[in-house]
């Protein structure tokens, strides 16, 4: 095999979510004062009152949320009465200050609107990543121990890897949605004041050592 093996990417997520001290628990404030901010902080991005919406009939106080979606629904910000969450499809790292911008904004509005204390932030990217040439069996063998082979009965396709440490994880597997490929999730739990750029370096160089690990290379 090559040094590194050239992977595609036919799908990603980056997720980021807030946690608060105390939940909002007051419904009419999340539906008007908080979500007025937030649209008003999106205003730049070319928001309108059709990417914004409510859940109709909510089971139970979770499932009660404000949703924007910008940019087509690549992102989509949501404001519940506990968390508050940032996801992005196909996020690429040249759009780093653009979700950095996006995110700063949403969550300011929220803070100062809803009068919340941030708990806890996690932030994660999960990747479908589909090898150029070989298998996901030979790219991930170095992750086998001698036993794995041992324990089943029939061919292995793949090997996988969970590393968890206090605040962050690893996880390679192979991807249930497309044939011959990995997904690979990193995932962050950080302080209330550590700021998005931060966060966002930790998540690309955990990237780049991971698809080094790999010896996978990406665009």
């Amino acid at each position: 095999m090559p040094d590194k093996t050239h992977a595609d990417i036919p799908l990603s997520f980056f997720e980021y979510r807030a946690i608060y001290q105390e939940p909002i628990f007051n419904a009419q404030k999340l539906y008007w004062g908080v979500s007025e901010a937030v649209f008003r902080a999106f205003r730049g991005w070319n928001i309108t009152l059709e990417n914004v919406s409510h859940k109709q009939n909510p089971l139970n106080f979770g499932e009660i949320a404000t949703t924007f979606v910008l940019f087509g629904g690549r992102f989509v910000f949501t404001v519940g009465l506990g968390p508050t969450t940032l996801l992005a499809k196909d996020l690429n790292w040249s759009e780093t200050e653009l979700i950095m911008n996006i995110g700063k904004s949403g969550m300011a509005a929220v803070l100062t609107s809803g009068g919340m204390i941030m708990e806890q932030q996690r932030a994660s990217i999960a990747m479908h990543l589909r090898p150029s040439s070989g298998s996901i069996k030979d790219i991930t063998l170095r992750l086998a121990r001698p036993i794995g082979s041992e324990l089943l009965d029939s061919e292995v396709r793949s090997y996988g890897l969970s590393v968890y440490r206090q605040d962050s994880s690893w996880v390679v597997d192979a991807s249930a949605a497309y044939a011959n490929a990995l997904f690979v999730r990193i995932d962050h739990i950080l302080g209330p004041k550590v700021p998005f750029e931060e966060i966002a370096s930790r998540l690309k160089i955990d990237e780049i050592k991971l698809l080094n690990f790999l010896k996978l290379e990406v665009d």
